[in-house]
């Protein structure tokens, strides 16, 4: 964590006006500057940033706070990531207390010193960077090294006096039958950083003609390749300034599209996007442009990314590349790519292209498989746009649109759980706030809620990863409260579930004198909780 003393004295030599000026631009007005509110649409000025005060407001939306608080904001970022940002653009070394994740991180920055340096010493790795088109500067930006010989790594790790086994559970290191081994061996390094620019993992790639072209580490306690964007730290900027975010395959794809200016595009990890990535996606709030390779493989994950965007109401579309072609190849050969990114197929057409594409409809038993593939997919959309689909589609295969009609046996399981927002706010604070959890969960117990029991349970369990969790917390009308309405939120819900135990009693058989001790403990406690106290006591404790 970071220490308190050193964020307060990085508070102390920021400028509101300096740091807000590097996103939009600012017009003095008085002793104010005014612009056109970041955060809501409007074309007469209603953002006021205060030197005086080093705050800014807006009398439009209502949106204000601190340095800080903007970046946050403004990035999309959480606290600590919003004062390391700050701390960056100040050139201010932060003080942190120690921890595993601190030293963990420590490591990889001294890992990576030693493989950019190996990487000037290796002519032939190098090289092959320059001929795949790459500038200095680029490589310089993106940090690539080389990891040489296993020994040669577990030598610098020894001489560091880094415990080999704390280099394993990093995934700098594996342990076979003959002892400790690199788990990247005469690769280019690529190394992955966090969204707050501390390298958390590398991938690597062959230049020695090993089949396994590129090698992604496996998921250790800091990283995690379904939730992590390659070169996301690079492009986050960017994506909020465009509202656009390209999404490629590989490290060489991310590189090379910011080297030629396309400084949104960022990667997956060795993995196809999954709904973990959606949450990353969400808080970015831009449209999604998923560019994928032309070859069989390439076309797969575009699809498979198409519909779970789709299914989830991200705006957007894919591009798919000539075939034995990748962005890095193209830009390389000097193609201009805004216009093949400007001629996205919409996620729900492209998957209906695809779909069909990949059967003859001349046939009648591919005609029918063709029209169940695509049936089974509208049901998995929104039901506001299901029929403007089904139109589009039997345009498409040139059959009766009322083939496509949805039936109400067809299409039940799409009717969702009725969210319970006094709960459902809960949940997604605690998501978004696991901090809060420890305290909580004293005080919280499952048996509180009536809906929404087995979300509750993910979040104790850090489950975090659940689709049913992720309903929720990817529903944009579920709000996430600050500390004060968060306690006061759970104090609500426990109000009202010692009245209900009040009513149960009530028309209960229990023993007269057992039910009204019940009763009255139970008032006790309702009292206490409106009276601003946070209590909750079972039945077994009195």
């Amino acid at each position: 964590m970071i220490k308190a003393e050193s964020i307060e004295h990085l508070k102390s030599i920021v400028d509101v006006v300096d740091v807000i000026g590097n996103y939009i631009q600012l017009k003095k007005k008085g002793s104010n500057f005014t612009a056109n509110c970041p955060f809501h649409s409007e074309k007469t000025p209603s953002f006021v940033v205060s030197p005086a005060k080093q705050i800014y407001h807006c009398f439009g939306c209502g949106a204000s706070g601190d340095s800080v608080k903007f970046i946050m904001d403004y990035e999309k970022l959480s606290y600590p990531e919003a004062i390391e940002k700050l701390a960056g653009m100040y050139n201010f070394r932060l003080e942190y207390t120690k921890s595993n994740n601190t030293t963990s991180l420590s490591i990889f920055e001294k890992l990576n010193s030693f493989y950019k340096q190996n990487l000037i010493h290796k002519k032939e790795a190098f090289e092959y960077l320059k001929s795949r088109g790459l500038y200095e500067t680029t490589i310089e930006k993106f940090a690539l090294g080389y990891a040489p010989s296993s020994n040669e790594q577990i030598q610098f790790l020894n001489q560091l006096n880094i415990p080999l086994n704390e280099a394993v559970e990093l995934g700098i290191l594996a342990k076979g039958e003959n002892g400790f081994y690199a788990r990247l061996i005469e690769r280019i390094t690529f190394p992955i950083f966090s969204g707050n620019n501390k390298i958390i993992a590398y991938g690597g790639r062959t230049i020695s003609g090993h089949s396994a072209k590129y090698i992604n580490y496996t998921n250790t306690k800091v990283f995690n390749k379904s939730k992590t964007f390659y070169g996301l730290n690079f492009a986050r900027e960017q994506i909020l300034r465009k509202k656009e975010i390209l999404i490629t395959e590989g490290y060489m794809d991310v590189i090379m599209l910011h080297q030629a200016g396309y400084s949104n595009a960022v990667a997956t990890l060795g993995t196809s996007l999954t709904k973990e990535h959606l949450p990353i996606l969400k808080k970015l709030n831009s449209k999604v442009i998923v560019a994928y390779d032309g070859d069989e493989a390439g076309i797969n994950a575009a699809l498979k990314a198409s519909k779970l965007l789709a299914q989830n109401s991200f705006e957007g579309g894919a591009v798919i590349f000539q075939k034995g072609k990748d962005p890095a190849d193209l830009i390389k050969e000097g193609i201009n790519l805004e216009t093949i990114f400007n001629q996205n197929t919409p996620f729900i057409e492209f998957v209906i292209k695809v779909i069909l594409g990949r059967f003859n409809i001349k046939n009648p038993h591919q005609k029918q498989e063709a029209f169940n593939e695509i049936k089974s997919f509208i049901y998995t959309l929104s039901p506001m746009i299901q029929e403007d689909i089904a139109r589009y589609a039997s345009q498409m295969m040139q059959i009766d649109f009322k083939l496509f009609r949805i039936k109400n046996k067809d299409i039940s399981f799409l009717k969702t759980k009725q969210i319970d927002f006094s709960e459902a706010t809960i949940i997604k604070t605690l998501y978004e706030n696991q901090k809060y959890i420890d305290e909580i969960v004293e005080y919280l117990p499952k048996d509180i809620f009536n809906n929404h029991i087995d979300e509750l349970q993910m979040v104790y369990e850090s489950d975090f990863e659940n689709p049913k969790l992720l309903d929720i917390v990817l529903n944009d009308e579920v709000k996430i409260l600050g500390y004060n309405d968060l306690i006061q939120a759970v104090r609500n819900k426990l109000i009202i579930y010692y009245q209900n135990k009040i009513k149960q009693l009530k028309f209960s058989n229990e023993d007269f004198n057992l039910k009204s001790f019940k009763i009255k403990k139970y008032l006790q406690i309702i009292q206490k909780l409106k009276k601003g106290e946070l209590i909750y006591e079972s039945d077994s404790t009195f």
